[in-house]
């Protein structure tokens, strides 16, 4: 298995610290330049939702690659701010997707035992043991990843190629998440240069974070509405629920179906085809046109983050929506 690939495994921290790069040098020498940049460059990729690839043509950039994996995971510690450990968790475990789809059969199945899974091969397919597959596919929202809606032969059930990289990606996103954030403590002060930027580029992405909704009046949108957006604009899976909601109250404020599927492309578990499936149910494409949860079922469910003030004087995200929108058209600003 090419380690350098994939630095969250077991193998590649062998191989770390086989390299015994002190500390102090990576954080300061000159000579280690390259792994400081390339950290940076994990870190940033995160924020902006995709972590480029690197060149590791030689030995000395593929150590630049190993080296620059932890040293990305402290530079994110010392930042220490939920959004950006999401973000990165998540782009991290996209990285190693990526790199997995043009990985050989017996690389996928030597990360898959580093990772605590044991699938058998069988061709262009995988057999792999149900408790491994609900392990990691009870995030996912889709019915095709019900374990009822599989069959079971002594244990057992068959999943694509492209199945088994999905279910791994959920082990990898766990695996990146352990133990963050770190306990950098001093270690910060050696990357004040490195953290100022990000720090910067993190607000910046924050600022940014909110869904484009076109035309739409951002300002008038409720907090259970607008917290939900942010979620999804953060890269976490929401609740079934909770996606109901948000869809449900998108439709009634005349949002597109195309639009909406687009809202939901940036969840980790994204299945364009069941999306839209479920939308256009929502929008009435059977004969029934939902209509979002009131705020009490919202409160139920705990998709309610907490009211202002005009929530304390309505009883619906809509009726929420409406004042808001006509408030502004009277007064010219949101209020």
């Amino acid at each position: 298995m090419r380690n350098f690939w994939y630095p969250f495994t077991h193998a590649a921290a062998e191989d770390i610290r086989r390299i015994d790069a002190p500390l102090e040098d990576v954080l300061r020498s000159r000579a280690f330049q390259p792994v400081r940049r390339r950290a940076v460059e994990r870190v940033r990729g995160a924020l902006h939702g995709e972590i480029p690839d690197a060149d590791m043509s030689d030995s000395v950039r593929q150590n630049v690659e190993l080296l620059s994996y932890p040293l990305a995971r402290l530079i994110v510690s010392c930042i220490d701010d939920d959004y950006l450990l999401r973000r990165y968790v998540l782009a991290e475990a996209k990285l190693a997707h990526r790199r997995l789809r043009i990985s050989d059969t017996e690389e996928v199945l030597e990360l898959a035992r580093d990772l605590g899974m044991r699938p058998l091969s069988e061709g262009e397919r995988f057999r792999i043991h149900f408790v491994d597959f609900v392990v990691s596919a009870a995030r996912f929202r889709s019915q095709k990843w019900k374990l009822i809606n599989r069959n079971l032969d002594r244990g057992y059930l068959t999943v694509t190629r492209e199945e088994m990289l999905r279910l791994m990606e959920e082990r990898i996103k766990d695996r990146i998440q352990e133990g963050l954030p770190l306990d950098a403590g001093s270690i910060c002060e050696g990357l004040s240069d490195q953290l100022k930027s990000i720090r910067d580029e993190l607000e910046s992405s924050k600022r940014n974070a909110m869904v484009d909704l076109g035309e739409f009046n951002r300002d008038a949108l409720p907090p259970c509405m607008r917290e939900l957006l942010e979620q999804l604009a953060a890269g976490r899976n929401l609740a079934h629920t909770a996606r109901f909601a948000l869809t449900s109250f998108l439709l009634n404020i005349n949002l597109g179906v195309e639009e909406i599927i687009g809202i939901f492309n940036n969840s980790p578990d994204f299945d364009e085809e069941m999306t839209r499936y479920q939308i256009e149910h929502i929008a009435g494409s059977t004969g029934t046109r939902y209509t979002p949860p009131s705020c009490s079922t919202m409160l139920t469910y705990g998709n309610c983050p907490g009211g202002d003030e005009l929530c304390r004087r309505i009883r619906h995200p809509i009726s929420y929506y409406r004042r808001r929108v006509k408030r502004t058209l009277k007064s010219g600003t949101p209020s």
